[in-house]
């Protein structure tokens, strides 16, 4: 069935193209929630307005998503990734991580618009790509820094680590000792 798109819809096309789809995504999806109007020559009239309509938001979109990306190619986030002793990195980050960082520096950005081909795992400076519209994408410097846990956490977390070991050991001791409590008053009777 072709549409054309009234929204940008991720995997199928920008605002403005007709696409071609299958006729029950566009019937029980694109359609009924406003994604798309069936392209047909019976409303051609009411496709040409609506055209008109979706170019102008569509230049709309265009002048916005420019100034977000001006603001977005001056950011540079950072990215904490654990490094083990021998400068070996543990994890790596992802397209769903640099989102949602980019979400808590107060730019909304949805993890499929972040072009990364694959995951980050070295650390440095690194160039990720943004599209923002079909027309519009941004080249951000994203900086992946050694996450350092400062030594008094690392000392904390081996106490912590200690004491639970402790209490599970005292805890056994108890048990025990009141197992052979109950065999001594068996024995007595």
């Amino acid at each position: 069935m072709k549409i054309i798109l009234t929204d940008d819809v991720v995997g199928v096309g920008d605002i403005g193209e007709t696409v071609q789809v299958k006729p029950g995504y566009a019937r029980n999806f694109l359609i009924p929630r406003g994604f798309a109007i069936e392209a047909e020559t019976r409303n051609a009239r009411q496709v040409a307005h609506r055209m008109r309509q979706i170019e102008a938001k569509k230049k709309r979109l265009k002048g916005d998503a420019e100034g977000r990306g001006k603001q977005l190619g001056a950011l540079r986030p950072e990215m904490p990734l654990r490094v083990g002793s021998g400068g070996k990195v543990f994890g790596s980050v992802s397209a769903r991580d640099l989102a949602a960082k980019l979400t808590e520096m107060g730019f909304e950005i949805d993890r499929r618009r972040v072009l990364l081909a694959e995951p980050i795992r070295k650390l440095g400076t690194h160039k990720v790509k943004i599209k923002l519209h079909s027309e519009v994408v941004v080249t951000i410097e994203v900086e992946v820094v050694a996450a350092e846990a400062t030594k008094a956490e690392e000392d904390r977390a081996v106490e912590a680590g200690r004491q639970a070991i402790e209490a599970r050991f005292a805890a056994r001791e108890d048990e025990d000792d009141s197992f052979d409590d109950d065999e001594e008053e068996d024995s007595v009777d």
